[in-house]
């Protein structure tokens, strides 16, 4: 069964030396065009991930190097892709959407004006830490010394809802996490996470607090990261049935974080066939598998995005 995806997470864009080659067919890595078109892709959300080496005027220098790399590309292949930057832009017009993600705010110096520069350079989705502190916040590998927001951190999540950048929680302290959820307006999202219940690991999700991206109007994005999964595809499954038993199939999309793993549960970007499949032979409809494939984030970034 072949379904539209929108995809809430991959690395390939800064994963990648030489991005030309993912206009090929590949070998190696989880993700390239040709086998994401294949597999149904046509929006792929693509992070700009700032190693926590790099922090201040570093980290700045390093997604700034990354961000343009992704805008050259787009360009010479507007052919094949082009860039998500408003809500109009969801609509498909046979290209694949790539909406760019500022995965960890490192880069933004704790600085609003800094966030203002990357949204007219693309980006429209900012995912608050990695699992590091930075001037936002704190991720989960902080551990028991993990905080809430900083105040850089709430005029950050501000300014990303008055500009129309959606913000993400994966990577995200408890702490913080609830930090945010006290001073966000807007519908939040988490690109790739799955539940706590069914795989104990500290970058999944409680039931509290994935009741309360949904409460929010948010999505929670399952994605195929094995460690996160605690097994195969199968396993997967069972992440996607307690999704749906606690938030409702209406809340749930999927973020690959293909070429930011090793071994994902589903192998490519072609695979998602393969998974849809599965899916529908527990039972569940094609209209929620579509809503679980695209139509959640669709409808998500709908709200989200400037006009």
């Amino acid at each position: 069964m072949k379904v539209a995806v929108f995809d809430a997470h991959n690395d390939s864009l800064t994963e990648r030396e030489d991005l030309n080659v993912l206009t090929q067919r590949l070998s190696d890595g989880h993700w390239d065009l040709i086998r994401f078109a294949e597999g149904g892709g046509r929006w792929q959300i693509a992070a700009i991930f700032t190693p926590p080496k790099f922090s201040g005027i570093e980290a700045f220098a390093y997604a700034l190097h990354h961000i343009e790399r992704a805008l050259e590309w787009v360009e010479q292949n507007r052919d094949k892709v082009r860039l998500i930057l408003s809500k109009r832009d969801l609509q498909y017009d046979g290209r694949i959407g790539i909406l760019l993600s500022l995965e960890g705010a490192s880069p933004l110096m704790g600085r609003v004006e800094v966030l203002r520069l990357f949204f007219r350079l693309g980006i429209r989705c900012l995912t608050l830490t990695w699992n590091h502190r930075n001037e936002l916040a704190d991720g989960v590998g902080v551990g028991e010394a993990a905080g809430g927001l900083t105040e850089a951190g709430k005029a950050v999540v501000a300014e990303c809802e008055k500009l129309g950048i959606a913000v993400d929680v994966s990577h995200l302290s408890e702490r913080s996490f609830w930090s945010l959820m006290q001073v966000a307006r807007k519908p939040v999202f988490a690109s790739h996470s799955n539940f706590r219940v069914v795989c104990d690991h500290p970058r999944n999700l409680t039931d509290e607090q994935a009741k309360a991206i949904a409460e929010k109007g948010g999505i929670v994005c399952l994605t195929f990261v094995p460690s996160f999964v605690g097994g195969d595809l199968t396993k997967f499954l069972n992440h996607f049935e307690h999704g749906v038993k606690l938030v409702g199939a209406k809340s749930l999309g999927l973020g690959s974080d293909f070429d930011g793993c090793k071994d994902p549960v589903l192998p490519e970007a072609s695979s998602f066939p393969q998974l849809a499949k599965a899916i529908g032979e527990i039972g569940v409809s094609v209209a929620d598998i579509r809503l679980l494939f695209h139509s959640n984030l669709i409808r998500y970034f709908r709200q989200t995005l400037p006009t």
